[in-house]
């Protein structure tokens, strides 16, 4: 049985300003925009402090720091339709965030209020050391929810994401649209 919904943040609930900058970097530079996923990836797992990977991403892109972080401000924004979700099924399910991002970026995403009123856990890869799809992220969600790892349906909008929770025995859904994920997730609450 079905007890906690655990959702991605950026191209689930926030959108992901960063994965278009590199997109459209990749295109230009792609030894690049292979920089900067290195980059991110080092901060993800709490290994860089972001505050530096910000800077040499910034550096790349040929912007100073505040336009770099205008940028990535500008092109984020909380889908509603997301948010009402986790408000709805809080009220029969744990919910849960698992992002690769630090602390500090999800604290200065999420209000306190929001933080209480959307998620029973938030989950920032930086602060436990593993990032997705490391099976341990997935492990420390659901150990913190008080639930077993069969018991997770996980969203995000990453395949290979994905496929980490499912080996580790976690359901999951591959975030491509609104509508389509929520289907698949009434699919799977319905069983």
């Amino acid at each position: 049985m079905i007890k906690a919904i655990i959702f991605d943040c950026f191209g689930v609930i926030i959108t992901d300003a960063l994965s278009v900058i590199v997109s459209e970097l990749s295109v230009t530079n792609p030894q690049g925009a292979q920089k900067v996923r290195d980059l991110v990836r080092a901060s993800n797992r709490g290994v860089l402090d972001p505050q530096d990977s910000n800077q040499q991403i910034a550096d790349i892109l040929g912007l100073s720091f505040a336009e770099y972080q205008q940028q990535v401000r500008d092109g984020e924004l909380k889908d509603p339709r997301v948010m009402n979700l986790i408000k709805e099924l809080r009220r029969t399910y744990k919910t849960a965030m698992l992002s690769n991002i630090s602390g500090e970026g999800m604290l200065k995403r999420f209000s306190e209020a929001e933080r209480a009123e959307y998620f029973d856990v938030m989950v920032a890869s930086a602060d436990i050391g593993f990032a997705k799809p490391e099976t341990e992220a997935y492990e420390i969600t659901a150990d913190r929810l008080g639930v077993r790892l069969e018991e997770c349906v996980f969203l995000d909008d990453k395949q290979d994401f994905c496929d980490a929770a499912r080996s580790v025995g976690m359901q999951a859904i591959t975030f491509e649209t609104f509508d389509q994920a929520h289907e698949d997730l009434n699919t799977i609450l319905a069983k």
